[in-house]
């Protein structure tokens, strides 16, 4: 069986995106969280597992964000949870084509 699909999104101009700390941006309906680091751009699922608190909105400590609601952490480089793996969040490549920020995405684009 093969791996699905994916592409890569735009989820738009680096300079336009609100980073506090985390930048929430929808894809498809779905909420993911980009975080600068080191100078690097990383993305996971922007939704806590636990209780659905936004991850953007979280601290970010040695590499990790802390769940404001009820401080479980999230490798930002793996999408790892400090409290089980059955709690992980999926992490996304991200990259920069210029101004622009891009997201590899699975699936085809969903249509209306």
């Amino acid at each position: 069986m093969s791996a699905p699909a994916t592409r890569w999104v735009d989820v738009g101009a680096f300079a336009d995106l609100k980073f506090g700390p985390g930048a929430p941006v929808r894809i498809d309906g779905h909420w993911v969280a980009l975080f600068q680091l080191d100078g690097e751009l990383l993305a996971i699922d922007n939704n806590c597992p636990h209780a659905s608190a936004p991850l953007c909105d979280g601290t970010v400590l040695a590499g990790k964000v802390v769940c404001f609601l009820h401080c479980w952490e999230f490798d930002l480089r793996t999408g790892a949870c400090d409290i089980g793996e059955q709690w992980n969040v999926r992490r996304y490549a991200v990259r920069r084509d210029g101004e622009r920020v891009l997201l590899e995405w699975p699936g085809p684009p969903k249509t209306a």
